[in-house]
């Protein structure tokens, strides 16, 4: 089940909602919201609900002793169970593909990833916070194990069960004890019809919109003239924005009216000064999962370069299970450690000059992440002018909508006009008509909508 569906916005959130706060007993909240939300993600398959329940199943019964403390034994046994499902689900492909190829030189008849084994949704995120919370348990930083229907609420609770954000237990842990006592204040309610409105208006108007103009251009990149190719470059670097951005406003949106405050997962990425500081607003919460879990356990900055490499190249494979993620995580690691590298001479640059240079090397890698590496190439050279130019380019209809959408991006600050309470008067009035013209719209074009990119992820 998708945000961006009649089913889930006019069925099962209104009947989540009606349960919750008026039908089910207060003390059995946790184990209503269990339910939803494995019937949420259930609709993918039931052998991917199965999954989900088996890795909280397991991961609860090897930390819930206090012996799992400083115990590597046990917590390799937790993280185990779960890794070895994401290896399964999203690498066996990718692994036997890789093999076929360096043993025989070609991949012959390919084993399929979705053919052969059927991806759940969002693997990748749960089993990033169930390695955490093993961890976290592991390492002391929670000290006593939460009761099974706490930890299965923080790992599938549905607004951030498929694509984030990666929360920590302790971020949740006291909205999980307080549930039975939750009743949403007034600014709870407002803020969270923003965030869900502005969300879905960014992946329905913005993202799929997009998606939509694009996808003929796409489609051909060794043909396309170089309008065509920037168009490309630069839509798609919009578009996987606002296909994310907009998936983890309507989470926010939904876990408030839960009384859940998840953090910010972006922060205005594209106004980066540096390649640095990109990736302190890009995918938040991940960032800071890789930073706590991979990067300082190797070492940090004792060995910079190396640990660069090899967390970058890991969180590209987190991303998919193919090489060309792979390379735009060794790109990215290449951007960063350039940048340290060039640090004195960067800096002093003006910051506009400094945030155009990072979008523009940021937009440059999602080519890798649009195409394999055939793609990619084809898409570079066409920017670079070599491609033939037999393709038809986009029309002044397509660069409006194009622009609109950069406009919006770096002009609308979705998340403070989401949270503002001092509205009053007429203000309010328009305000709120705007926003209620704005959730319309994007009802309208929910069924011309496509899937989330990132969850395949």
């Amino acid at each position: 089940m998708l945000f961006n569906e009649y089913r889930f916005l006019l069925l099962f959130l209104p009947l989540v909602l009606l349960l919750f706060f008026l039908a089910a007993p207060r003390t059995r909240r946790r184990e209503l919201l269990i339910l939803a939300s494995l019937v949420f993600y259930g609709q993918a398959g039931i052998g991917h609900a199965v999954v989900l329940a088996l890795g909280i199943v397991w991961v609860h019964l090897a930390t819930r002793s206090d012996a799992v403390r400083g115990s590597r034994l046990r917590l390799l046994a937790a993280i185990a169970g779960p890794l070895a499902a994401l290896f399964y689900f999203k690498y066996a492909g990718f692994a036997v593909d890789t093999l076929r190829l360096a043993t025989d030189g070609a991949v012959g008849a390919p084993f399929s990833l979705f053919g052969n084994v059927l991806l759940p949704a969002g693997i990748s995120f749960f089993t990033f916070q169930m390695v955490a919370f093993a961890i976290d348990r592991y390492r002391g930083d929670i000290a006593v194990a939460p009761p099974l229907r706490s930890f299965a609420l923080y790992v599938s609770f549905f607004p951030q069960l498929v694509a984030g954000p990666i929360l920590r237990f302790d971020q949740v842990a006291g909205a999980i004890r307080r549930l039975a006592d939750f009743v949403p204040a007034r600014r709870d309610i407002e803020a969270a019809i923003g965030f869900v409105s502005f969300g879905l208006a960014a992946k329905v108007l913005g993202a799929d919109a997009l998606a939509n103009v694009m996808a003929p251009f796409v489609a051909e990149p060794a043909r396309l003239g170089l309008d065509g190719a920037w168009f490309v470059a630069f839509g798609y670097s919009f578009r996987i924005y606002f296909d994310f951005f907009g998936y983890s406003l309507i989470a926010i949106g939904l876990g408030r009216l839960f009384g859940f405050h998840f953090p910010d997962n972006f922060r205005r990425p594209y106004e980066a000064l540096n390649p640095r500081d990109f990736w302190r607003r890009w995918h938040v919460t991940l960032s800071y999962w890789i930073r706590d879990y991979l990067y300082l356990p190797l070492g940090g900055n004792r060995r910079y370069a190396v640990n660069i490499a090899i967390v970058f190249a890991l969180c590209g494979l987190w991303h998919g299970a193919g090489w060309n993620f792979v390379a735009w995580g060794l790109y990215h690691a290449g951007l960063v450690a350039g940048y340290r590298a060039v640090r004195p001479v960067w800096d002093p640059l003006p910051a506009l000059l400094q945030r155009l240079l990072t979008f523009l090397l940021v937009t440059l890698g999602w080519s890798l992440f649009l195409y394999d590496f055939e793609g990619a190439a084809a898409l570079l050279q066409s920017l670079a002018g070599l491609g033939d130019g037999t393709a038809r380019p986009p029309t002044y209809g397509a660069w409006l909508l194009l622009a609109a959408v950069a406009a919006v991006c770096f002009g609308v600050h979705f998340e403070r006009l989401a949270l503002r309470d001092d509205r009053t008067g007429l203000r309010a009035v328009l305000y709120g008509g705007g926003l209620a013209c704005l959730l319309f719209a994007a009802f309208v074009f929910v069924d011309r909508s496509q899937t989330f990119i990132y969850f395949r992820f």
